[in-house]
């Protein structure tokens, strides 16, 4: 019984599925000497010949190259491990008519329905002549000082050498690579460079000055050769000596730096917010990008790389309340203005205890209030109003008027020093736990 599918082709995949996709280059299409449209997608209908179970590969020959109900193509699935494909020739009447460019002559060997006599009688001339069709503008005339001809001599194939610089804001970060478009003086229509790197992420796009600052350059350097064929571009290959800095050190390096960045000064002040999620507070960076958290780090994350690369006073403390007491059942929160610092909430028998902590902090903050008394995210805003008075007061003075009984009567507050780590470490912080675990019962 004959099996028909549809499948999915562009420049770089053979799509089996909507979730099922076999890379080009694991086929025995050729697709170094031509380029699909890209404008309009292409379906085929294909008969599944043959199977291969040693290679996990599928013989295929493609019955209708113009499919317009593809309906099926969501659905389908396979019962065999498909790791290649094999198609058999295709018919040139219908096949050229996806293309865009091609180089004819490389492409006999898998084509049917074509005039092989004729096509070889015709001179290497005639034949190059017909094998690029793409961009449609004249000829242009070239100079001696930045061209070179192909190896064949043919004055209507050759290439032309340019070296230039490009803004990183004019560049866009992609998957494995940057892409940029450039005016070319002898070519009336801007061309379109991609520079490839495989540590490079399409989410970079929007940390890009990072790259630039750590680059220490604005701008970086492109050696660029356009391949020219009867004044139409057919190939484009550009290297930039700054893009292959990039490696996954240097990533790694902007990952850091803009965690510490996270313990500066923030943008804006908005006095009735002090707690802030892990999201929020890398829209708080100053930067000239839109950011965001690009590296997908978890609270735990941020602490840890904060503790391991920082020489913190207070390391001890966090990693104690980090590790052993911050509630499963809420995010840690963290608070930028005056001073970095995280708010844990540890859950007692009775009461919520919310335990802030600067970095490189004194003294441990802790306030308590009934489980019953407010849900949880009230409470959270209930401690974020004594935050601020404390941001807006000074310490000192909050502490001072807790005393005195003119603020916050209605919550539980005491502070732990950390003047004993100075002089002996483990017993500062040995005593500094015992007063932790009686203040949070």
């Amino acid at each position: 019984m004959r099996r028909e599918l549809i499948i999915k082709i562009d420049n770089k995949e053979v799509h089996l599925s909507p979730t099922l996709a076999i890379p080009i280059g694991e086929t025995n299409i050729p697709i170094e000497h031509f380029k699909f449209r890209s404008h309009n997608e292409i379906y085929w209908n294909v008969e599944l010949i043959e199977y291969n179970h040693d290679t996990r590969c599928w013989k295929m020959k493609v019955l209708d190259y113009f499919i317009k109900h593809t309906e099926s193509f969501e659905g389908q699935k396979y019962a065999e491990q498909i790791d290649r494909i094999a198609f058999e020739k295709f018919d040139w009447l219908n096949f050229e008519q996806l293309l865009t460019s091609y180089s004819k002559i490389n492409l006999i060997s898998i084509l049917d329905n074509h005039d092989v006599d004729r096509f070889y009688r015709e001179s290497a001339k005639q034949s190059k002549k017909d094998d690029y069709h793409q961009l449609d503008f004249h000829q242009q005339k070239k100079d001696d000082h930045d061209f070179m001809e192909d190896d064949d001599l043919d004055p209507n194939f050759y290439s032309l050498n340019f070296e230039f610089k490009v803004d990183f804001s004019d560049a866009e970060f992609k998957d494995g690579y940057v892409t940029f478009t450039k005016k070319i003086t002898k070519i009336p229509e801007n061309v379109e460079f991609n520079v490839k790197n495989e540590f490079l992420l399409a989410e970079f796009e929007s940390i890009k000055s990072w790259f630039s600052k750590k680059l220490k350059t604005k701008k970086f350097r492109v050696n660029a050769i356009i391949k020219i064929s009867y004044g139409k571009v057919f190939e484009t290959t550009a290297t930039s000596p700054e893009i292959s800095k990039i490696d996954a050190e240097l990533v790694d390096s902007i990952k850091y730096d803009r965690t510490i960045a996270l313990t500066k000064e923030p943008n804006s002040f908005d006095r009735d917010k002090s707690l802030f999620t892990l999201d929020e507070i890398f829209g708080e960076i100053k930067s000239n990008d839109v950011e965001g958290n690009v590296f997908k780090q978890s609270d735990d994350d941020i602490l840890g790389l904060l503790l391991k690369n920082h020489k913190t006073r207070n390391k001890k403390q966090l990693e104690y309340l980090a590790g052993r007491k911050q509630s499963e059942n809420s995010k840690l929160k963290f608070t930028l203005h005056p001073n970095f610092g995280f708010l844990f909430l540890i859950e007692g028998k009775e009461n919520n205890h919310f335990v802030w902590e600067l970095l490189n902090s004194h003294a441990t903050y802790i306030w308590s209030i009934e489980k019953s008394e407010l849900d949880i995210e009230l409470q959270f805003k209930r401690i974020e109003a004594s935050i601020n008075t404390i941001r807006d007061g000074g310490r000192e003075l909050y502490k001072k008027a807790y005393r005195n009984k003119d603020i916050d009567n209605d919550l539980g507050f005491s502070t732990i020093d950390h003047d004993d780590i100075s002089l002996n470490f483990a017993e500062g912080f040995i005593k500094w736990k015992h007063k932790l675990k009686e203040g949070i019962i």
